[in-house]
């Protein structure tokens, strides 16, 4: 059953969403790694996450997050709405025939960005979000603004590289282990690391003078309407737009992680997005890839952390 505030079961996906696009949208995702879906969440889906949302996202408390006005990890866990969202047909067709996988809902996110102030994140992968599962294993996100966004007047929205150009299937692999080993060693030899150090490297791998040259050329930014939304896999290197002067004076956004239901733990991974935290003596935006599993391989949708287990599988009836 729905909660009471519900006038109606909601619909969850808009009445005139294109269905016949989804074969040529699940070409170009498989290529770009991303895609732009338009007029996908009806009004009373959108109400009910922009109402959480906002009761929701604080000020930031990571160094990490303070180019946010606003923001929050693990939202909506055990949201009767959302695990309806996961179980709704169409919503499963939608997902699946673009993705092609059976997926595992994870986390929900919230970010405010303040017009004229807040720059968000800077070009980066989902070192936080997908650190805990095998870097091989499949992710994706959906971000759905809950503010128009206008990339000729405001801006204000994410900008996004196609993974046939530049993937950052590099950075999961290759940068993001490096980085930390790099720590522990200069560690272990009595160099003493800073916070600051972690922090540039972190950002500065994809940020650096002539890869950001790259980035900004091969950038797409496109606008959104309420009820759009881009779905787009962990690979691709994305930042946020900052919201320029205008009308609207910040903009909300609502992300929700994916991975694929035979995803497994990577204990090494997630202890290495520890290993910063415990060193520098600073709080992190979550404590979900230690939460989530405790052994190594584990497969995470069948984790005891999620007490709704059923409620987050994308099942596709054969």
């Amino acid at each position: 059953m729905y909660p009471s505030f519900q006038v109606k079961p909601m619909q969850y996906i808009n009445q005139e969403f294109n269905y016949t696009i989804l074969e040529s949208l699940a070409k170009k995702f498989k290529e770009q790694g991303f895609v732009k879906l338009i007029n996908v969440f009806d009004n009373d889906f959108i109400k009910y996450i922009e109402n959480k949302i906002e009761a929701s996202i604080n000020a930031p408390i990571d160094r990490y997050q303070t180019g946010f006005n606003r923001i929050a990890f693990d939202l909506f866990v055990a949201d009767k709405i959302v695990d309806s969202l996961m179980q709704n047909s169409k919503f499963r067709n939608i997902m699946f025939r673009i993705t092609k996988k059976e997926l595992f809902y994870t986390q929900g996110l919230g970010f405010e960005l303040e017009k004229n102030k807040s720059t968000g994140f800077p070009w980066h992968i989902g070192t936080q979000s997908f650190g805990y599962q095998q870097a091989s294993d499949f992710g994706c996100t959906i971000w759905m603004p809950l503010d128009e966004i206008n990339t000729k007047k405001q801006r204000g929205g994410m900008a996004y590289i196609p993974e046939n150009i530049i993937s950052g299937k590099f950075m999961y692999e290759d940068i993001d282990p490096s980085i930390v080993r790099y720590i522990k060693e200069r560690y272990q030899n009595n160099d003493n690391p800073q916070l600051e150090d972690y922090l540039q490297l972190r950002d500065g791998i994809l940020n650096n003078p002539y890869m950001k040259v790259l980035l900004d050329h091969f950038a797409v930014e496109d606008d959104f309407a309420i009820g759009d939304i881009l779905l787009f896999n962990k690979n691709v290197i994305h930042r946020s737009i900052k919201l320029e002067e205008g009308a609207l004076q910040r903009r909300r956004a609502f992300a929700m992680r994916f991975i694929e239901n035979h995803s497994t733990y990577d204990q090494e991974r997630a202890l290495n997005l520890e290993f910063p935290r415990q060193l520098f003596n600073y709080p992190g935006c979550s404590t979900f890839h230690l939460d989530v599993c405790g052994q190594d391989g584990e497969i995470i949708a069948k984790s005891r952390y999620f007490s709704n287990h059923d409620n987050r599988h994308l099942f596709i009836s054969k």
